[in-house]
């Protein structure tokens, strides 16, 4: 019942504030006709308050992505409540793409060029005990890691910058892993697709799909963030003065 009605909230929220977007990208092949920009802004996307990840025996997540400086960067990040350690994430330093979980790090050589979209798609089975990676649809590695874990419910999670929470609640950012770029698609489902499932998916399967729209100069950005990503499970959250 808690998956259902997860998935069923976030879907039609995402979905709603989506739907221009899928209209604007039908007419070409390109999806990145809306995309959220990561610079160096006083600004967290984070979850919402409310919207909650649920216990997890299995999951995949998508993100795509352009980097536009050669620095380490961090695509997304979770973290279980009260654990420092990432419990899924996804990031990538010195020519490597590194992916987090359960408290270890697998990484493999990635040949992605600055400027350039890159799509990462992971997928977790506690049963099978297995994890995939794929990148820009093609399938890359699989890991035995020998542990039936499930992600654990409630967690914090952030886009483009890896984050800890301090003992009074507050969320703060780890310095030097943020991503200086675009982020233009983020997806999670709870359950592991198959390659061909992965590439046939949309946002009218039911998945939680994350595509944002930003104006880089003024003050318009802040306001338009605060007032859009209302409807959505993000938001970007700006420090106080």
């Amino acid at each position: 019942m808690l998956y259902s009605v997860f998935w069923l909230l976030i879907f039609l929220s995402i979905c709603l504030i989506s739907s221009h977007v899928i209209t604007a990208a039908s007419a070409s092949t390109s999806l990145w006709g809306k995309k959220l920009l990561f610079q160096p802004l006083p600004c967290l996307w984070r979850l919402q308050p409310g919207v909650v990840v649920p216990a997890l025996r299995e999951l995949s997540v998508c993100v795509s992505l352009r980097r536009t400086v050669l620095t380490e960067w961090t695509g997304f990040d979770y973290k279980a409540p009260g654990n420092k350690e990432t419990e899924l994430g996804l990031g990538g330093q010195n020519g490597q793409i590194i992916v987090k979980i359960f408290g270890k790090q697998r990484q493999w050589k990635n040949n992605n060029i600055l400027n350039e979209w890159q799509s990462v798609c992971l997928t977790w089975s506690g049963q099978a005990q297995r994890l995939r990676i794929y990148i820009n649809s093609s399938f890359l590695d699989e890991v035995d890691l020998k542990t039936s874990q499930q992600l654990s419910k409630n967690g914090t999670l952030t886009l483009g910058v890896s984050h800890y929470v301090s003992p009074n609640g507050e969320m703060h950012t780890v310095s030097g892993t943020n991503l200086v770029g675009e982020i233009g698609l983020f997806r999670m489902w709870a359950r592991e697709w198959s390659h061909e499932e992965l590439r046939s998916l949309s946002c009218a399967d039911g998945d939680v799909v994350m595509r944002f729209s930003m104006e880089r100069n003024s003050n318009v950005l802040k306001e338009k963030l605060i007032r859009e990503q209302m409807k959505g499970s993000f938001r970007c959250y700006f420090p106080r003065k």
